[in-house]
């Protein structure tokens, strides 16, 4: 059997506000950080890979919905 997938709205909740990167396979939550700079520095400096960036938004910040 294949490992049990965190749903992503767990780990938005968990890191709202924050840039985090998520295992791809598990949709666990490996690094967050304030910035994407700080979050790559951060996967780059501990060698982390297989993994998706994201913003984390948090529910007071607005929606982007379109660019125009």
């Amino acid at each position: 059997m294949g490992s049990v997938r965190q749903p992503l709205a767990e780990a938005f909740a968990e890191c709202a506000g924050n840039w985090i990167a998520i295992d791809r396979a598990t949709n666990e939550v490996v690094a967050a950080a304030p910035t994407p700079y700080a979050l790559t520095a951060d996967l780059r400096a501990r060698q982390i890979k297989n993994v998706a960036v994201l913003r984390a938004r948090d529910l007071a910040e607005p929606e982007l919905v379109g660019l125009g």
